[in-house]
C-alpha cells in the first residue's frame, strides 16, 4: 500500500505539473505587440493572461448552461431576456432550438479561439498570425491618401512602368477612402510586423478618451507578378486602450464582481474587466455579421430591448449573457480571480428606457 501511495502521488504530480505546461497564454492565440509602448502589452501581460483564463472559464460555463436549457428555467429565462429566445412550449419547439443553436455557436467560436481548439489535423482552428492584439492605438501612424501605397511587406506598389502607386489609386483603398470623407490612411507598418492600413478619423488617437477598445479587420495587399496590387489574407487586429485596464469602474475580476452584489444589483456593474477582450473577439470572430456602428448597443437597458434578431448579434448582449450563467452557476475555486462565492439569478427590472437586470437570491427551478 505504501507505495501504490507513492504511485498515486507521483501521479498527481506529474498531472500538476503537465496542466501548467499546456496552460494557455494569450500569446498562443495572438500575435501580440511588443514592448511597453508603440501599442506594446508587455506591461499587461499578466492582466491579460487573467482576462484569458476568466473568459475560458466564463465560456464553458455558459455553454453548460445552455445545454442544460431544458432542465432549468433560470436559463430559458435569461435567454429570453437577453436574446428574445420566448419560453419553449416543449422540447421539440423548433424555432427556440435553431435560436438556442445559433446562440451556442456564436459562444463556442469564441471558445474554441480562447482554448486554441485543434482541427481534425491537430492544427490550430484560428491562426494567431491572423490576429493581432495592442494595447494602445499609438502605434499608427498617419498618412495621406496622395502618399505612395505599400504592400503586406512594406514595399511601394509599383505601376508596370515602375511609378509608384497611390493610396487613393488603390481600388480597396479608394472604397475604404469613400464611406468617411473624414477617414485618413493610417499604416501600421511602421512601428509594428502588421503592414496594412487603417482607413478611419481617429486612428492612433483612438484611446485618447475614455474609449475601451476596438477590433479591425485589415485587408492587405500583396504585389502581383505585374506589379499591380492583389488581395492576400485579412488580419483581425485587436486594440485595447489603457482605459480599459486603469479607468474603467467595472470590477478587476469575477471574484471581485461577484462581492458587490446583494438583492437588485445591476448586472451590469457586476461584469469584469475581462469582458472588454471578450466584447471584442465577438466582433474578431463573427466580423460583418454582428452588429458595429451606430447599429451596436452597450447599455443593458438597450440590449435587453433590442428585437431578437438584433440582440442575437449583438456582442454586449453575449458579455451579459455570459456574466449571468457565470454568477448565476459558477463555483468558488479559492482565491483564483474567476472564483464564485455567491450564486446570484438576475431578472428584469424597471421601465423600459431605463431597465435594469437585478440581482435576485437564487435557487434552482426544474422544468
Amino acid at each position: 500500500m505504501g507505495k501504490l501511495s507513492f504511485l498515486l502521488g507521483l501521479t498527481t504530480v506529474l498531472l500538476a505539473s503537465l496542466s501548467c505546461i499546456v496552460a494557455i497564454e494569450i500569446t498562443d492565440i495572438f500575435t501580440v505587440q511588443p514592448g511597453a509602448d508603440d501599442g506594446g502589452c508587455d506591461a499587461r501581460a499578466a492582466v491579460l493572461d487573467q482576462w484569458l483564463s476568466e473568459g475560458i472559464e466564463s465560456l464553458e460555463v455558459a455553454l453548460a448552461a445552455i445545454d442544460d436549457y431544458y432542465n432549468d428555467l433560470r436559463v430559458q429565462r435569461s435567454m429570453d431576456a437577453i436574446f428574445g429566445i420566448k419560453l419553449p412550449r416543449g422540447r421539440s419547439d423548433k424555432n427556440v432550438n435553431r435560436a438556442i443553436t445559433e446562440v451556442r455557436q456564436n459562444i463556442q467560436w469564441v471558445g474554441d479561439f480562447y482554448n486554441r481548439a485543434l482541427d481534425e489535423y491537430g492544427n490550430p482552428t484560428n491562426d494567431r498570425a491572423g490576429f493581432f492584439l495592442f494595447c494602445h492605438s499609438t502605434f499608427l501612424s498617419m498618412l495621406g491618401e496622395d502618399d505612395p501605397a505599400s504592400d503586406y511587406e512594406g514595399n511601394d506598389i509599383l505601376n508596370e512602368d515602375g511609378s509608384k502607386v497611390r493610396i487613393k489609386d488603390i481600388p480597396e483603398y479608394a472604397k475604404e477612402l469613400a464611406k468617411d470623407p473624414k477617414a485618413k490612411p493610417w499604416w501600421a507598418g511602421e512601428l509594428t510586423d502588421l503592414n496594412g492600413y487603417y482607413f478611419t478619423e481617429d486612428g492612433g488617437n483612438y484611446c485618447y478618451t475614455d474609449e475601451l477598445g476596438l477590433t479591425a479587420d485589415i485587408q492587405l495587399l500583396r504585389r502581383g507578378a505585374s506589379g499591380q496590387a492583389e488581395v492576400d489574407n485579412e488580419i483581425h487586429s485587436v486594440i485595447l486602450c489603457p482605459y480599459s485596464f486603469d479607468g474603467s469602474p467595472q470590477p478587476n475580476s469575477y471574484r471581485d464582481a461577484n462581492k458587490l452584489l446583494k438583492e437588485n444589483t445591476n448586472l451590469a456593474d457586476a461584469v469584469p474587466k475581462s469582458a472588454t477582450l471578450l466584447h471584442e473577439m465577438f466582433h474578431a470572430l463573427r466580423g460583418g455579421f454582428f452588429l458595429t456602428g451606430n447599429d451596436e448597443k452597450y447599455t443593458i437597458a438597450e440590449c435587453i430591448n433590442l428585437p431578437s434578431k438584433n440582440a442575437k448579434i449583438n456582442p454586449e448582449n453575449y458579455v451579459f449573457f455570459i456574466a449571468h450563467m457565470y454568477h448565476m452557476r459558477g463555483k468558488e475555486e479559492s482565491e483564483e480571480p474567476w472564483s464564485i462565492s455567491t450564486n446570484w439569478d438576475f431578472a428584469v427590472q424597471g421601465p423600459r428606457s431605463t431597465r435594469i437586470f437585478g440581482a435576485i437570491e437564487t435557487e434552482q427551478v426544474n422544468t
